[in-house]
């Protein structure tokens, strides 16, 4: 089929990014259209999972500071429009954080940064004053704890349905299970082709995670996909490990390794993760979903190591696939060809929580608005090296 309908806008894929794009466009007034391969809320991309940490110290880059608040403010708003029923599940649970390391690691050092300069609420602990609190955890002598209480957990899925809903509600347009075969910017608009016909509109976000190079040619950029092993367990210790009781947990090991624990939910049990590792994905499409054996060998030892407990069970595992930049940095531009086309790509592994301003950001982008506090995630970075 064919659209002879012209949008404002289209968007390929509707994952994180994608459905906070489709939300912000709607909401503007522009006719909007989204095109996903799958479908609302899937767990074939990134954004899925049941979980994503969400926190404002922010380790990665002070810079980062600034749209973490705008994003707790633009989740906050989202929940308000989402929650209309008191038993529907909050998008976000405020856990709090607690950041473990060595005061010299990679995680401690850079939350004191970005606290420090952006004045942020911290509370710093001992290992023997994390015990106390939380006889689970097993800290090491040296290591000390900080621990953001204002922090927490997106549910992940319901979030991306939260925004597709509201860009619904506003007339945006949704296509599942339709893949993009390329687009084209000619002097009369753009052209979408799909497996399913041709599209044309005025403006194209594209937003499509693992899948973004196929849609980016001509742009010398690095982009490396690699999968990540998502985990849950049912452990035999049954006090404090439930969200109202245990807060996220993030350590890093002295060999750098970066693991994180997030309370149970649900009968899946405690999510337990490497957020380092993984393996180079050549092919998005054609993902192995196996459960890695050395993964969850090292998930588990970390497990033995850092969690007082006699046995635990492996529930439920998931794959997702991280798609990294070069510097480990968010890359959000316009086209440098086409100023009507904006991309957002290279989240790495982090980017989730940002979606809502990422989403704003790029339809204003797209409206031929400039904002400096992003100008350190743009392309231009890669040009001055």
């Amino acid at each position: 089929m064919s659209s002879l309908k012209h949008y404002d806008l289209i968007v390929i894929g509707f994952g994180g990014v994608g459905s906070a794009t489709l939300y912000h466009a709607a909401k503007k007034g522009w006719t909007t259209l989204g095109i996903d391969q799958f479908g609302p809320a899937h767990n074939k991309g990134s954004s899925h999972g049941q979980t994503r940490i969400i926190r404002k110290a922010y380790f990665e880059h002070p810079n980062y500071v600034p749209l973490a608040e705008e994003a707790f403010e633009r989740w906050d708003e989202l929940n308000k429009r989402h929650r209309t029923r008191p038993e529907t599940k909050p998008l976000f649970e405020q856990a709090g954080v607690l950041q473990i390391g060595r005061p010299e690691s990679e995680v401690i050092n850079g939350v004191l940064r970005s606290a420090k300069e952006h004045d942020l609420k911290l509370e710093q602990f001992t290992p023997e004053q994390i015990h106390h609190r939380l006889p689970i955890l097993n800290v090491q002598p040296d290591h000390i704890g900080l621990f953001e209480p204002e922090a927490g957990f997106l549910r992940v899925e319901h979030c991306v349905a939260a925004h597709l809903a509201q860009a619904k509600k506003r007339g945006a347009e949704l296509i599942s299970d339709c893949t993009v075969v390329d687009w084209n910017a000619s002097e009369s608009g753009l052209e979408v082709r799909t497996e399913n016909g041709t599209f044309r509109a005025d403006r194209l976000a594209i937003c499509a995670g693992a899948w973004s190079a196929r849609f980016l040619p001509g742009i010398n950029i690095e982009l490396n996909v690699i999968s990540k092993q998502q985990n849950w367990y049912q452990i035999d210790r049954i006090e404090q490990k439930y969200v109202n009781d245990f807060p996220v947990v993030f350590i890093e090991e002295d060999d750098g390794e970066q693991f994180y624990c997030i309370p149970e939910l649900d009968s899946h049990g405690m999510k337990v993760c490497r957020h380092t590792g993984g393996d180079v994905v050549e092919d998005a499409d054609g993902l192995d979903r196996k459960v890695d054996q050395d993964d969850l060998n090292r998930n588990e030892a970390f497990m033995d190591l850092r969690l007082h407990h006699s046995k635990h069970r492996l529930v439920h595992s998931s794959t997702c696939m991280y798609t990294m930049s070069a510097d480990g940095h968010f890359i959000i531009d316009r086209h440098p060809q086409h100023a009507n086309v904006a991309f957002a790509t290279g989240l790495s592994g982090h980017g989730f929580k940002f979606t809502p301003v990422l989403g704003h950001r790029m339809v204003e982008m797209l409206d031929g608005q400039c904002d400096s506090q992003i100008d350190f995630l743009s392309l231009d970075r890669f040009r001055q090296v």
